[in-house]
């Protein structure tokens, strides 16, 4: 049996120390690379560009109305309607309030403004308004209206009905200075103005019947007052929109099927 004592074992265990250095300068390095730019292939191109404009539509009164006695008979109506193309002459009345008709008498009330439209797309619908207001009880007048653009008689005399707002006309705006497209204006329902602002006058009448039997309608007082001549723009009516007259088209040459 032996006695010597087994000699101790001695265990040398050594700390791993973490590289904290090396990690910061990796993560430094990741950081650094996170935060490079590099130099990527790009193009560009300059244009010019330009302004988007918008058109005009406008009327303004030119003078108050204006009022006539235009009865055929009349040997002294000699002067011209204001507005008109001088076919129609008259004789001026000064005081509407104090002069009388009687039947034969055909009087004429001028209105004149200044029509502006300004727009590729602009139509404009021209409209006589107020009589709805105004107190027409003489049953033997009858009314009528004609309407002329820079003097020149774009809607000869026709009946013009009196119980409310009434549609006279449409305008087109000139094409001078516009886009290419289709015309606004059809040369039937809508007709157009040669000049951005030209003078536009409607010229109401009113007929006495000359067969106006025994004393009926004496002392009647009809009343023409405020009125209103209105350009309103509309989008239904013309060449160039839904609805509206289309343009002719194109004649195709027939298919040869041989």
């Amino acid at each position: 049996m032996s006695t010597n004592t087994p000699a101790p074992v001695i265990v040398v265990t050594e700390e791993k120390k973490r590289r904290k250095g090396l990690v910061w300068v990796a993560g430094g390095t990741a950081l650094l690379l996170g935060g490079s730019t590099f130099a990527l292939w790009s193009a560009n191109a300059d244009f010019g560009g330009g302004t988007v404009t918008a058109g005009d539509l406008n009327l303004v009164a030119i003078e108050d109305t204006t009022f006539w006695d235009v009865s055929d008979d009349r040997a002294d109506a000699t002067a011209v309607v204001t507005g008109t193309d001088g076919s129609q002459p008259g004789h001026p009345i000064e005081d509407p309030g104090t002069w009388r008709i009687v039947p034969g008498d055909k009087v004429a009330a001028a209105f004149s403004a200044e029509a502006t439209l300004e727009g590729d797309n602009l139509v404009g619908q021209l409209t006589l308004g107020g009589f709805g207001e105004n107190s027409l009880v003489n049953e033997q007048m009858s009314w009528t209206y004609e309407v002329y653009l820079g003097e020149e008689l774009l809607a000869p005399e026709a009946a013009l009905p009196t119980d409310g707002e009434t549609p006279l006309m449409y305008l087109a705006a000139p094409r001078a200075g516009q886009d290419a497209g289709l015309p606004d204006a059809d040369g039937t329902t809508v007709l157009q103005m040669e000049e951005t602002t030209q003078e536009i006058s409607v010229v109401v009448y009113g007929a006495f019947d000359a067969e106006t039997p025994d004393r009926e309608a004496v002392s009647v007082t009809d009343s023409l007052a405020d009125l209103t001549l209105a350009l309103t723009q509309v989008r239904d009516t013309g060449a160039q929109f839904a609805g509206g007259t289309p343009a002719p088209s194109e004649p195709t040459a027939p298919v040869d099927e041989d």
